[in-house]
């Protein structure tokens, strides 16, 4: 079954999807599909709008203010526009997907049909089976039986399996028992897995992302194309931070490289030169100093002490604390897991001795960016052959809450 499975992995800042018997290997270029989770609301003549995907490199009239739930009149989903009727077309740019809840669904049903028929390849009547990575404590019980509604009665899939993305994410490394610390595009979460189980008393989460890193690179006065002074635009600023935003490796160092005050020339991929200086560091520091920038709340170091503590056995502790995994969009930072691990050292026992997960040789480079599509690809492999997903059977027997009673979470 596994030939006609699809993997998901549906993120705040992108889904990432792809077959479960693409090759694995160091070289593979996993996941072979990762697509904005973003669409277009193009604005008609007759007042009416088409639901379409974010393609190209057009810039969005306005940004939606409404994130709410689908189904309003006059709008309607549809695949990526080919029709020259929309070229030239006003259109907002809608995010559908907020730090792992759905929050239109028209528009989430209109990237799936758009992934699975057109890129995938599924045809109409041949349908496969679906994996899901699920963030649970973001998610709710409506929306997972949500999600298993549309899949059956919308995609017509022969079966379907939800995981948790921690838990994934250890899979991905050959592991079943971690903290993971995942730094996405909405949020820093902290989980503790122990036996393949998540911990749920032991989730953390920090109220910024990747999103907030994106916006102190926008608000910062000294960040400008050194041609003409001009601000940067949404694109270019993500390429900025990607590549330039940095972690020092202490406090102390952090003060006395922003006092210096050096400022160099960044070149980016589309040719503009930026002069960048102190702010690739200040961006970095926010993740360890969150209160100097206007965040109340603790720092990731006292966020993954908190989370370790969960438990009051202390082999389980140390345990845990020796097996830290750095996932998500920002674990590319440089410096941050030689700070992370530093500070970690410094937080804990001296009887402690905090380590990080390193990607094993066998996976691909991009394994701690995509950890979590990595594992659903993994365990794809086990579960569908071994039935342990949802069939149609089963669905038709008992209805979207079957969800709950047979689904790894």
């Amino acid at each position: 079954m596994t030939d006609r499975t699809a993997v998901f992995d549906l993120g705040s800042w992108s889904i990432k999807a792809g077959h479960a018997h693409s090759p694995l290997s160091v070289e593979a270029d996993l996941p072979p599909l990762v697509t904005p989770t973003r669409v277009k609301v193009y604005d008609l003549s007759d007042g009416g709008a088409v639901d379409a995907l974010m393609q190209g490199p057009e810039e969005p009239a306005s940004q939606s203010q409404d994130q709410g739930g689908g189904g309003e009149n006059g709008r309607a989903s549809s695949p990526p526009p080919r029709d020259s009727a929309f070229a030239g077309r006003h259109f907002n740019e809608s995010a559908p997907v907020e730090n792992g809840v759905i929050r239109d669904w028209d528009q989430v049903e209109a990237l799936w049909h758009y992934i699975l028929y057109e890129q995938l390849g599924w045809e109409k009547g041949n349908e496969g089976s679906v994996l899901i990575s699920e963030k649970v404590l973001a998610s709710s019980k409506l929306q997972r039986e949500l999600t298993t509604q549309l899949m059956f009665e919308k995609f017509n899939t022969s079966g379907l399996y939800m995981a948790n993305q921690a838990r994934l994410s250890l899979g991905s490394y050959g592991k079943v028992s971690g903290c993971v610390v995942d730094i996405g595009h909405g949020e820093v979460g902290v989980s503790c897995v122990t036996d393949g189980q998540l911990q749920a008393p032991s989730c953390e989460r920090l109220p910024f992302g990747g999103k907030q890193l994106t916006d102190y690179f926008r608000a910062a006065p000294g960040i400008r194309a050194t041609a003409g002074g001009a601000a940067l635009t949404q694109k270019q600023l993500e390429d900025l931070k990607h590549e330039c935003m940095e972690v020092s490796s202490s406090s102390q160092a952090y003060r006395q490289e922003v006092a210096a005050g050096e400022r160099r020339a960044h070149i980016l991929p589309d040719g503009t030169m930026v002069s960048i200086g102190a702010e690739a560091k200040e961006a970095g520091e926010i993740l360890f100093q969150p209160q100097a920038f206007g965040f109340a709340c603790m720092n990731i170091v006292d966020m993954i002490h908190a989370s370790i503590s969960w438990t009051s056995d202390l082999p389980v502790k140390k345990m845990l604390s020796e097996s830290l995994l750095v996932v998500g969009c920002g674990s590319a930072t440089r410096g941050l897991e030689q700070r992370l691990l530093s500070d970690c050292r410094l937080a804990f026992p001296p009887s402690f001795a905090p380590s990080l997960l390193r990607r094993p040789e066998y996976m691909p480079q991009t394994c701690p960016m995509y950890s979590a599509w990595v594992g659903g690809f993994i365990e794809a492999k086990l579960a569908f052959p071994q039935n342990q997903h949802i069939t149609k059977y089963d669905y038709d027997e008992y209805g979207p809450n079957i969800i709950h009673k047979k689904a790894f979470l």
